[in-house]
């Protein structure tokens, strides 16, 4: 076992630091009120499920069944179960919960821009707004309770996720250092993905490209491109702090914050937020692009410029991001704090 780097070890106090001993029961509770609640409203008659007709039964049967797998992550009997099935089980939970919840990124960005948030066909659609949000919650306590069975299973410390004796001072923090660099790379590939976007936008805007000035309506306005590259600088920054030192650490060029330790929330809350969304946006978008080459759903004048950089962008990006965020996760997981004499080889 690798020696945790030297540092003051700070304490085990907090509920948020005992979130192994209380994620299954929350998993299980939090999905066993929202499929009852699924349960309800199909037996009234909805049928939907953000947005999708007819899903109501089954988001109600995957919420059910994983909030038994979830309560098998921390009863005595859940140890009677095969490893690999529950594990299978709670996972499938958490990743189908996610999938769910993959627009409500989107859900928020428009609520910010307009106070209001709508369906395709404007309607107020506060309800889906809800149930994605809704998802992304479960989805995440779902996750949390896969891990720590995975820890707890393999005899590992279910704070750290490495293996010890329990004879524990509190955690240290990891040394600040930058990702593999096939991560590195891959998150540079992810800030690149803007260009044709950004460069289509521009050509649109300064009437340099007909086929992409007539893509806008009303005509898209200079300023307007400056707010574009604005947010993809930002978005840039986001996904360079996961792979970067100065991503665990503030840099000297933070005024008043140079030297300390970034809080692990701060980034990783927007970007769990932010990544599903744009991924299987992205990852959509292709496929439709696809079908539209192809004449197989229509067709679409601009679907070879704007379509495709737009799925590129937000798809290549989204992608990236998630990358970068599990890396980012594994380098900054705070380690407990033992003495050497106390480490098991592993």
């Amino acid at each position: 076992m690798t020696e945790a780097p030297a540092g003051r070890a700070l304490p085990l106090t907090g509920w948020w630091r005992r979130w192994p001993s209380w994620a299954g029961y929350a998993a299980a509770g939090c999905a066993a009120l929202y499929g009852a609640a699924l349960l309800a409203g199909a037996l009234a008659g909805r049928l939907s499920v953000v947005g999708v007709p007819g899903s109501a039964l089954p988001a109600t049967a995957l919420l059910l069944v994983g909030a038994v797998f979830a309560a098998a992550t921390v009863r005595p009997w859940g140890r009677a179960l095969p490893v690999r099935v529950v594990s299978a089980g709670v996972w499938t939970a958490a990743a189908s919960a996610l999938a769910g919840s993959c627009f409500v990124l989107l859900n928020l960005i428009e609520l910010v821009l307009t106070g209001s948030v709508r369906d395709r066909g404007g309607d107020g659609d506060w309800s889906g707004f809800a149930e994605r949000l809704c998802f992304a919650a479960v989805g995440a306590l779902f996750a949390a309770s896969a891990v720590s069975w995975r820890r707890r299973t393999a005899s590992a410390c279910t704070r750290c996720g490495r293996v010890h004796t329990r004879r524990t001072a509190g955690v240290e923090r990891p040394a600040p250092q930058a990702a593999p660099r096939r991560v590195r790379w891959t998150a540079y590939a992810g800030c690149a993905a803007f260009a044709p976007y950004f460069t289509l936008h521009a050509l649109g805007t300064l009437g340099g490209w007909a086929e992409v000035e007539d893509h806008y309506t009303d005509g898209p306005r200079p300023y307007m491109l400056l707010v574009l590259l604005l947010l993809i600088g930002l978005a840039d920054f986001l996904l360079l702090g996961l792979v970067r030192p100065w991503g665990m650490v503030f840099p000297r060029w933070a005024p008043w914050l140079a030297g300390r330790r970034v809080p692990r929330f701060l980034p990783l809350a927007p970007v769990w937020l932010i990544a599903p969304t744009l991924a299987l946006y992205g990852a959509g978008g292709m496929v439709l692009g696809i079908l539209l080459d192809i004449g197989a759903v229509g067709s679409d004048p601009h679907w070879p410029s704007l379509g495709e950089a737009a799925s590129l962008a937000f798809g290549g990006y989204g992608w990236a991001l998630a990358i970068a965020a599990v890396s980012y996760q594994r380098r900054t997981r705070p380690r407990c704090a033992v003495s050497p004499a106390s480490h098991q080889k592993s």
